[in-house]
């Protein structure tokens, strides 16, 4: 299913699905996957209604508009594309873990805390949601499994990082609205985790290589690895090409090939969230 279609029916033996939620911004995005059927897979997104009361209300509206999403799921993931997250050293106690989050500015009384790990990068990133948009996500499915988009971008990336004995520097494009910017240095210790506005290809250029000016990125040797919106993507690579030697399209993870050409379309953390377990 392409992601123009709503399905508007509950999903058949849903017990034997997984759905991944992306929610953030304009948009609602889901993925969901028979573990059974490879080939099965339905990917849409909703916008969200830009006249409700709240961001809150806006996601109850989208995701009671479409029964298969209130299906009983075998298992169901939501990653929460947010700026309020910081990066702390996973050896923190949680004492000092909540004393970096109020530094940052990213929580207030209304907000609720949440931690994602990153063992590969021997970090962990702190991020907030509004409480009431956790409490909805927890009535409305069963257990889910709450995660930052850049948590998953920096397991992923995390585990990549590892292969090759150079630097690397992975940009995710969501859209037209931000760019993630994921770097690991030769020696795999992370260096930078970020999210970026860049509604233009001058913001996403500028951000791109001040990250890589930054980090003393080895033009030559090191390798500047892209994902996400496709057309950003073919937009941005000739112009990176001028300054950096190795500007290479992340691999999409053979697995996700098997439900066909969909899951290309679908928003990447979303795709690689089963390979970050």
């Amino acid at each position: 299913m392409n992601s123009e279609t709503k399905p508007q029916n509950i999903i058949d033996r849903p017990r034997y699905w997984r759905l991944a939620v992306e929610t953030g911004g304009d948009m609602l995005r889901a993925l969901a996957r028979s573990t059974v059927d490879d080939s099965a897979l339905l990917n849409f997104a909703l916008p969200l209604d830009p006249l409700a009361a709240n961001p809150t209300a806006a996601l109850e509206e989208a995701v009671y508009s479409v029964p298969a999403l209130l299906s009983d799921f075998g298992r169901v993931d939501v990653v929460v594309r947010t700026g309020a997250f910081t990066v702390v050293p996973d050896v923190l106690d949680e004492g000092g873990r909540m004393a970096a989050a109020e530094c940052a500015g990213i929580v207030g009384d209304s907000d609720t805390l949440r931690t994602d790990t990153l063992p590969d990068c021997e970090a962990a990133v702190m991020w907030s949601l509004p409480s009431d948009t956790a409490n909805f996500l927890a009535r409305t499915f069963r257990n889910p499994r709450l995660h930052s988009h850049i948590g998953v971008l920096a397991r992923y990336f995390g585990r990549k990082s590892a292969m090759g004995n150079c630097g690397k520097t992975f940009v995710h494009f969501n859209g037209m609205e931000s760019i993630d910017i994921v770097a690991f240095g030769a020696d795999g210790r992370l260096l930078t985790l970020a999210t970026r506005q860049a509604a233009t290809d001058n913001d996403a250029l500028y951000f791109i290589l001040a990250t890589i000016g930054a980090n003393r990125f080895a033009v030559e040797t090191d390798e500047l690895l892209l994902c996400g919106d496709r057309r950003r993507r073919e937009s941005l690579s000739p112009t990176l090409r001028r300054y950096v030697r190795s500007v290479l399209p992340v691999i999409f993870p053979s697995a996700a090939y098997r439900a066909g050409g969909d899951a290309m379309d679908a928003p990447f953390p979303l795709v690689i969230l089963p390979l970050c377990e």
